[in-house]
């Protein structure tokens, strides 16, 4: 039934559309007209001008005689003939004016006045007769540009060219928009020269393709920002390179109001029935909504771990039914809740228990092996079958195992407790050069060469510099026994950015795998096997979490490794 409705009520507002469009169809014929009118008018003009006995005389001297006469007197005696132009100019109502001097087999320039942009300083003699009394079009980026030549005789010889030009552009369709109070839009060579109809830019419609380029109007209309526009076009060829669509146009007259009130008129008595129906809609969809809002707020606090909502489930209705099962379901919820927290107690105890277990056995193992070294000494000293030399070996190699027994408890003292630093600012560079130094005899003795960029002058933090010296002295170490060639490279770099400094530590040595790569940091886990703690790493990764940073270990097999520490910028360091 509305449907039938809103179409009779467009058949009323339909006949004001044609109207409308007739207006365009007389706008679009009247702008045409101007356009033709105002080349005649030209082509009258310049006629005339070219009659003119002043001119005639002024070009016969210029081109006789031009290189004779000095540049003031030239400038004096053209000033005067300006003069004579401009007030032409504004008498005929032309935009440019120009003259030329019969130079050989060109046209020289004399004199322009009026506000043109292309107007030539020479022209080909041959043009005039080339374009048979017709104007010379040229399209620009603003629009289209004719320009009327007529040669100026004396006494039957040719001794000149004058030039007029019209500038169907910008300015000329935005005056005749106004004039004539309607949108105008020029299309030419795939762009808009020119508009004043609110967004036709944007309508998507390729004009040389939907309508023919032919001098027929044609209309149609598109829909910008909630508004119809209508519009009547059609092809212009003002010249074999002046090819263009001229449209006018403005917004429908067949707005959503119009439409309306002849809608409200034919339908006055349908809609009273249609709003008592949606009346009591109303009134009883105002229970269904409360109640699927009730719903929605009993969601969301049982979705933030709140199992206590109820609702009020004494409702004898569907909806009270609904309400209940609501009620089942979040008190089933309550109760696997309550299970999973306890589920998770259990889970972090087995883990803490199995994550002692797993530090213990590493301890074990790692003092375990040197005790057992020190102890089978300790036998072959108490036999008295060594040779002194012998005894003194022995000796050296307890000393170094109860050194590594000492340096591994130490290690993880610092490991376990939070050993308070004393932070100061400090250069990177400085830290890193020392402990380049003092790995020199083993660089050189296994011919690995360390390159140490320059380091930003902003390269400082705020740190302690004996645990910064462990970090990169565990990294260099590192480094230095995973390289296994004679062409050995580390290579320190840092650079600094918004959130702070970082260093990159990169060697070309064995590399790791994912596996190794993901338990790297983790105590006693280390590939030099008989003389590794696995702690450097662990106890490094410590440091950095005391200094406010990160560490982060990247590579692969066979081809390298790079540690990347990361510090934050001095004032957000701890």
């Amino acid at each position: 039934m509305l449907t039938a409705i809103a179409v009779a009520a467009a058949v009323v507002v339909a006949s004001s559309g044609r109207s409308q469009e007739a207006r365009f169809r007389s706008s679009l014929s009247v702008i045409l007209q101007d356009i033709a009118n105002t080349e005649q008018r030209y082509r009258v003009a310049i006629a005339r001008l070219a009659l003119s006995r002043t001119l005639e005389g002024k070009l016969y001297v210029y081109t006789a005689y031009w290189g004779y006469f000095s540049k003031d007197t030239l400038d004096g005696d053209i000033s005067v003939l300006r003069d004579e132009l401009e007030n032409r100019l504004l008498g005929d109502a032309i935009d440019t004016i120009a003259v030329y001097r019969r130079d050989g087999n060109r046209y020289a320039s004399v004199v322009v006045v009026g506000n043109s942009t292309y107007i030539r300083d020479s022209i080909p003699r041959e043009t005039p007769g080339r374009l048979m009394g017709q104007p010379e079009y040229l399209q620009t980026s603003d629009g289209i540009y004719a320009t009327f030549f007529m040669p100026v005789f004396r006494n039957g010889e040719e001794v000149g060219l004058i030039s007029f030009q019209k500038a169907f552009n910008r300015s000329y369709l935005e005056t005749l928009s106004l004039r004539n109070s309607i949108g105008i839009a020029l299309y030419a060579q795939g762009l808009y020269r020119y508009s004043s109809l609110p967004g036709i830019e944007a309508a998507g419609v390729l004009w040389t393709r939907a309508h023919p380029m032919t001098g027929s109007p044609f209309a149609g209309s598109y829909l910008f920002r909630g508004t119809v526009y209508r519009y009547v076009g059609s092809y212009l060829e003002m010249g074999p390179s002046a090819k263009a669509f001229l449209f006018v146009g403005g917004p429908s007259s067949l707005t959503t109001a119009d439409w309306w009130s002849a809608f409200v008129r034919l339908s006055i008595f349908p809609l009273i029935c249609v709003a008592l129906s949606t009346v009591l809609f109303i009134l009883w969809g105002t229970q269904v909504i409360t109640a699927i809002r009730a719903l929605q707020a009993a969601s969301v606090t049982i979705g933030k771990g709140d199992y206590r909502v109820r609702l009020p489930v004494e409702r004898g209705d569907e909806l009270g039914e609904l309400y209940r099962g609501f009620s089942r379901m979040a008190d089933q919820l309550a109760e696997n809740a309550a299970r999973l927290e306890e589920s998770k107690k259990l889970l972090v105890t087995s883990e803490k228990m199995a994550a002692v277990g797993r530090f213990s056995a590493g301890v074990a193992h790692e003092i375990n092996n040197p005790l057992g070294i020190i102890l089978n000494h300790v036998q072959l000293l108490r036999s008295g079958k060594l040779e002194e030399s012998e005894q003194q070996e022995f000796l050296a190699r307890m000393e170094s195992e109860i050194k590594r027994v000492n340096r591994l408890l130490r290690n993880l003292l610092q490991h376990a407790t939070d050993e308070e630093l004393a932070f100061h600012e400090l250069a990177l560079e400085g830290v890193v050069s020392e402990v380049v130094q003092l790995f020199t005899p083993k660089l050189r003795l296994k011919g690995v060469k360390v390159e140490v960029a320059p380091f930003p002058p902003a390269a400082a933090v705020e740190g302690d510099a004996d645990a910064l010296k462990q970090v990169f002295f565990n990294l260099l170490y590192n480094a230095l026994q995973a390289i296994h060639h004679d062409h050995g490279c580390v290579r320190i770099e840092a650079r600094v950015n918004g959130a702070g400094c970082e260093v990159r530590v990169s060697d070309n040595g064995e590399g790791m795998d994912e596996e190794t790569r993901a338990a790297i940091f983790q105590p006693f886990v280390t590939r030099k096997k008989g003389y590794g703690t696995g702690l450097g790493l662990a106890l490094s990764r410590t440091i950095m979490k005391q200094h406010g940073g990160t560490i982060d270990v990247s590579g692969e097999p066979d081809v390298g490794t790079t540690v990347t520490l990361t510090f934050p910028r001095k004032e957000d360091a701890c």
